[in-house]
């Protein structure tokens, strides 16, 4: 099988197209940050979308709450002010696309409460929804998050998904974070509509771990993916929605927080 070279990721698809985009790398909690920066020259050169992409890579052994503490310090720098909706993005059936609705899963919805709470001080507001494939439910997935945007008023978009990469050593060990939007589906094969400002009418924050590559055999795609990606999606679900959570609800311990992750 030779693998088709296909992949979501900035580090990657910036350097087969060999454009000399540059990246800064840096290290947080033994993570290793690279941020590249597509402006509307160098998107139209790698045929991608401009916007800013963080890959946070882990080393040999993952610490989690290093990655934990990553992910929050790249948030904090993508994510505008105001209502947000998360969106879990994905197919829950299928082990290596269902990184987005076990993340939504997870994540503490917090606007119900909001509205008649007393003090919301240190607690942001955030609602979630999961969307099916549209091979399951006949309406494409990006259609409900534009809808449910809409007509919450939210004022920005975190969607969760799975990716895929052609390096294997990326597989499963990398977060990308985007605010370029999303193409549901990239990770199996299956791009349903681009999910964006221009589709959404708000921004649009990407968070995606690379969970397959693509091979050619014959005419035939295959999508190789870990043994264990059960275990990868349970923990990479539990890093994400917990850096969301620690994001947006920075009143609440990090106890209370795995507390009602757990109940929830």
């Amino acid at each position: 099988m030779i693998s088709t070279g296909r992949t979501d990721l900035a580090t990657e698809f910036a350097a087969a197209k060999n454009t000399g985009i540059s990246h800064t790398c840096y290290e947080l909690y033994g993570e290793k940050i690279t941020e590249t920066v597509l402006d509307d020259s160098s998107a139209k050169a790698v045929g991608r979308q401009r916007g800013r992409y963080f890959t946070v890579q882990s080393n040999d052994s993952p610490f989690a709450d290093g990655q934990i503490h990553a992910l929050c310090a790249v948030l904090r720098k993508l994510l505008p002010q105001g209502k947000c909706l998360a969106v879990g993005f994905g197919n829950p059936s299928i082990a290596a696309d269902s990184l987005g609705w076990n993340t939504a899963r997870r994540i503490l919805a917090t606007s119900q409460y909001l509205a008649s709470a007393d003090n919301t001080e240190g607690i942001g507001n955030i609602s979630v929804i999961r969307t099916d494939v549209s091979s399951n439910s006949g309406i494409d997935s990006c259609f409900h998050a534009e809808f449910c945007a809409e007509n919450i008023h939210a004022d920005y978009i975190i969607a969760i998904d799975s990716l895929i990469c052609n390096d294997p050593e990326k597989l499963c060990t990398t977060i990308q974070l985007t605010d370029a939007g999303i193409s549901p589906g990239s990770a199996m094969g299956t791009k349903e509509k681009r999910l964006d400002f221009s589709a959404a009418g708000v921004p649009v924050i990407a968070i995606g771990v690379p969970t397959s590559i693509e091979y050619r055999n014959s005419g035939k795609m295959y999508y190789v993916t870990p043994h264990d990606i059960d275990i990868s999606i349970a923990r990479y679900s539990y890093v994400i929605s917990s850096a969301i959570n620690r994001v947006f609800c920075p009143a609440l311990s990090q106890s209370d927080i795995r507390m009602l992750m757990n109940y929830s």
